[in-house]
Formats: structure tokens, sequence, C-alpha cells
């Protein structure tokens, strides 16, 4: 019999539609994903608290296809994977969906145990719409894919990248590695997927703040690599709007983060 005193570690991969959600963490001043999550799940272990852990933070109007959490819970009472992923789903709001739920072992944390993450950005070319615009940005001049390739190229590998997050006193090591950034067209849209060892607070739209402009062709790789050695926020552009990212998948080993590639839009089906 298991010990009912005994807390069972587990694993969830949770998307969700970060448009009308003050971000990931819980906030004192409006709803978030965490806040949802775990309000149902106090529902599902008979209104006992329980607190999750994420591989990270998505602000307000991020979205997630594959977020990790991580969470401790009673083996009282019985909750097998398959039931605690579908009541989940059908008790959370369309805007959150859990993709997997699993047991992990004991030690298994969603941020602590990465290896790496991938984010993609959407870039629509086309005319705005009510509908691609909640999950994109709007760019019709984003024509330059020439000059976006190579200056996404100065970016791979290990670099510090102070210019490229928000200046935050806990921030006390900005070198990061990015592995590799690829650039995929689907008619109108252009998605951008960054995979790395880690990422800063706010790194990755401040990348494509500047990278836009590459896009756009209102600058050259080379200056793209100024920026990025200057190691000062205020040489790069604008940090880009928070509709247009998503953080697609949580790697725990080496291999599926090699094999990680984007098939699609993130919000296509």
């Amino acid at each position: 019999m298991s010990d009912p005193l005994k807390n069972i570690r587990w694993f969830m991969e949770v998307a969700y539609d970060g448009t009308d959600y003050l971000g990931w963490q819980i906030q004192p001043d409006g709803l978030t994903v965490q806040e949802v999550l775990e309000e149902k799940l106090g529902m599902i272990y008979a209104n006992q608290l329980i607190r999750t852990e994420s591989s990270g933070r998505t602000d307000a109007g991020v979205h997630a296809l594959g977020q990790a959490v991580t969470f401790s819970a009673p083996c009282r009472p019985i909750v097998q994977d398959w039931k605690l992923y579908k009541a989940l789903n059908r008790m959370l709001p369309q805007s959150i969906r859990i993709r997997e739920a699993r047991e992990v072992e004991e030690k298994f944390h969603a941020r602590f145990s990465a290896a790496g993450k991938a984010y993609t950005y959407v870039i629509n070319r086309g005319l705005p719409n009510p509908f691609s615009d909640r999950w994109s940005w709007n760019m019709g001049d984003f024509t330059d894919l020439c000059e976006l390739r190579k200056s996404c190229d100065r970016l791979v590998g290990v670099h510090d990248f102070s210019s490229f997050t928000v200046d935050r006193k806990e921030i006390d090591d900005a070198v990061r590695t990015i592995f590799r950034i690829e650039i995929h067209e689907f008619g109108d849209l252009v998605c951008l997927t960054f995979v790395g060892d880690g990422f800063l607070y706010k790194m990755i739209r401040s990348l494509m703040g500047t990278l836009a402009f590459a896009g756009t062709g209102k600058i050259k790789a080379d200056e793209v690599e100024e920026i990025l050695q200057s190691r000062k926020r205020a040489a790069a552009h604008d940090t880009a709007p928070a509709q247009g990212l998503f953080l697609m998948k949580v790697f725990y080993d080496e291999e599926s983060m090699k094999k990680f590639k984007l098939e699609k839009p993130p919000f296509w089906n």
C-alpha cells in the first residue's frame, strides 16, 4: 500500500493563450496562469493547497505551447495521470490546456532540471486582422530575410547578452548560449525559433526588437553585432510586443533539444 503521508511528484506540460493573463506567476493585482492552475489543482486534491513550480516566468501577454510545471501532491486522494489530465482540462478555461501529466522522480524540478528551452516569435507580414494579430506582431515590411539571417548568425553561440535584457539587480551573470536560431516562412508568417540553454528576462523580445530592424532592412548584421558587444541595453532597440512570443518547449536532455524543429506556426493545428 502507498504511504498516505508521502507526496507524489508530478510533471505537466501546459499550453496557454497569455492574452488575458498577467503572465505565469501569481501577482497581487491581476489574474495569472499559475493562480488559475493552482486553484483547480486544489479542487482536485480536496481543497488542499498545491504549489506549482514552472520552468520560468512568462510575461503578461506571452503564450506557451510547452510550459513545464512540477508540483508535489499527496497520495490521497489517489489521482492517476490520465485522470489528472482529463479532470484539469474539464475544469480549466479554454485558454489553458494540459498537454501531458505524469509522475516523476522526487528530485525532478521544472526549472532546475532543465537543459534548455525553445521559444518562437511570430511576425505577420500580411494585412492586419483581429485573429492572427492576437498571436503575432504585424509588420508588413518585414521582407529582408537575408540580412535577418546574417544578423541571427551573429547572435548564435556563447555571449554576454546584457544589451538584450532589462536592468535588474538580481541578474549577476548575463552570459547565455544560443545553440541556434531558425527562420521559417509559412505564407505571410515568419517564425523565428530560438533554442538555448536559458534566456534572460525579456531577452527574446529584446532581441526581436532589434532583429525587426534587420528584417525591415533598416540595420545591418554588423550593427546587430555592435549592439551585442556593447553590453548596454540603451544601445538596442525597443522590446518587441508580447503577443508574438511563445514558449515552445522545455528540454531535459540534449538529444531532444537537438531534434526539436518547428513544423508549423504555434497556433496552427
